[in-house]
């Protein structure tokens, strides 16, 4: 029961970090696929991710709402 309590308290203080590496790392990723061409790098992929997870960290700690 522990686990599921720390679970959630983990969603509900990173959700936004989260959703910016999960959500924004695959919109950046696709845009890198089109506009770079059908590449699949795994640098393009990697940055598309960190530019993601930076956007999900920028979001949780200048409190962006608009980001989800």
């Amino acid at each position: 029961m522990k686990v599921i309590t720390l679970f959630f308290e983990h969603i509900t203080t990173w959700g936004l970090v989260w959703f910016g590496l999960i959500f924004w790392g695959s919109i950046f990723n696709a845009i890198f696929n089109y506009f770079l061409g059908d590449s699949h790098s795994l640098a393009f992929a990697l940055t598309a991710y960190l530019l993601g997870l930076i956007l999900g960290l920028l979001g949780k700690y200048r409190g962006w709402s608009w980001i989800n």
